[in-house]
C-alpha cells in the first residue's frame, strides 16, 4: 500500500506536522554552498519528526555551476544532516532544478552532460557516507540525468494540473512521485520505508573527482 507525504522549507513556515503522523515528511536542509545557507527551519523540523515519529528524509536544493561548488555543496550538506543520519529513513536527495533561473545567469549549462556529471558528483559523495541516496527533479528534467546518474532513485516532480489530486503514476520512473503543490508539496511512494534503508560507508567525502571543463 502506499503512502502520502510532504516536502518542507523555511518558506512553509511553522507547521504543524502532527497532522502528519501517519505520513512522511522530506526536510530541507538548506541550499548553496555555505553553512550559513542552512534551511532555518530545518533543525526545528527534523525535532518535530524525531518528537512525532515520523519518518523523514532530506534534501539540499543545489545552486552549484561547476564541479568546484557541486563539491563544496555536498561537504556542506553532509555536515548539516550528520547529527541525524541515524534518523533519517526517506533517503537524501539533491533537488536538482533552475526554478529562479539564478543558475543560467551564472554560468549553468543546461544539458546533459553539465547535469549528469554535477549532480553524479553531489550523489556518489553523499552516497559513500553511507545514506541512501536519490535525486530530485522534474519530469521535464529526467532526460538530464545521463547514466552516471542511473545508479540514483528519483524522486520526480509531475503535478498536472496542479489541482490538489494525483493524476498520474510516477512509479516506473522513480520511488517518490511530487505530484502538487497545493495546499504544499505533496508526495507519494508506493516503496516500503525499508526501501530507503542506508547502506554502510565507503569512503571520506572528498572522494569522486570529475572534470568537466
Amino acid at each position: 500500500m502506499g503512502m502520502y507525504g510532504i516536502d518542507i522549507s523555511e518558506h512553509n513556515g511553522e507547521i504543524d506536522l502532527s497532522q502528519y503522523k501517519d505520513q512522511f515528511v522530506i526536510i530541507r536542509a538548506g541550499w548553496g554552498w555555505a553553512i550559513e545557507q542552512k534551511d532555518k527551519m530545518f533543525e526545528r523540523n527534523v525535532r518535530e519528526c524525531i518528537r512525532l515519529n515520523i519518518p523523514f528524509g532530506v534534501y539540499w536544493y543545489s545552486y552549484a555551476v561547476d564541479i568546484e561548488s557541486a563539491r563544496a555543496e555536498a561537504q556542506v550538506f553532509l555536515r548539516v544532516i550528520a547529527p541525524y543520519r541515524d534518523q533519517i529513513r526517506l533517503g537524501v536527495w539533491v533537488d536538482q532544478e533552475d526554478a529562479d533561473g539564478w543558475k543560467v545567469k551564472n554560468g549553468f549549462r543546461i544539458n546533459r552532460e553539465y547535469i549528469t556529471e554535477i549532480t553524479a558528483l553531489m550523489c556518489s559523495m553523499i552516497e559513500a557516507q553511507g545514506y541512501y541516496t536519490g535525486i530530485y527533479c522534474s519530469y521535464s528534467w529526467l532526460g538530464y540525468l545521463g547514466e552516471k546518474c542511473a545508479p540514483y532513485d528519483r524522486w520526480v516532480a509531475h503535478w498536472g494540473t496542479d489541482n490538489g489530486e494525483k493524476q498520474n503514476d510516477m512509479s516506473q520512473y522513480g520511488s517518490i512521485h511530487q505530484f502538487t503543490t497545493k495546499p504544499l508539496d505533496r508526495d507519494y511512494t508506493n516503496r516500503d520505508l525499508s526501501a530507503f534503508k542506508a547502506k554502510k560507508a565507503k569512503t571520506d567525502m572528498n572522494q569522486g573527482v570529475i572534470d568537466i571543463a
